[in-house]
């Protein structure tokens, strides 16, 4: 059975504020309990966490979601695959792999019919 053109653009919709919404909220918690001297690797997870807003809130907004869900995907996926490289199994991070395949959808799926820069 086919989807309707409705059903897709409410998932879009609903997929693109679950993803834009979660990254703002992991992203602003992490720079939220930054604290002490800031070193090379706190500016980074700064970085990651700021970038991380910036992307969600593009989405969330739905202005340039294929792009903005692209830079979120490499956000996200840096860590995985820092550590996957180090030896962690590509299981080890659920939640993370999780939310870079989400991001990954968004960034397919587009912004939908509700999206600002339709």
């Amino acid at each position: 059975m086919a989807a309707s053109k409705t059903r897709i653009d409410w998932a879009l919709f609903l997929l693109r504020l679950a993803v834009g919404g979660m990254a703002v909220v992991q992203g602003f918690e992490v720079l939220r309990r930054a604290h002490g001297a800031i070193t090379m690797a706190h500016a980074a997870t700064w970085g990651l966490a700021l970038g991380e807003m910036i992307c969600g809130a593009l989405i969330l907004l739905g202005l340039w979601v294929p792009l903005a869900g692209g830079l979120l995907v490499a956000v996200l996926g840096w860590p995985l695959v820092h550590s996957w490289l180090h030896g962690t199994g590509p299981l080890a991070n659920l939640a993370g792999l999780f939310r870079l395949l989400v991001g990954l959808a968004c960034a397919v799926g587009g912004g939908g019919k509700w999206a600002l820069d339709r």
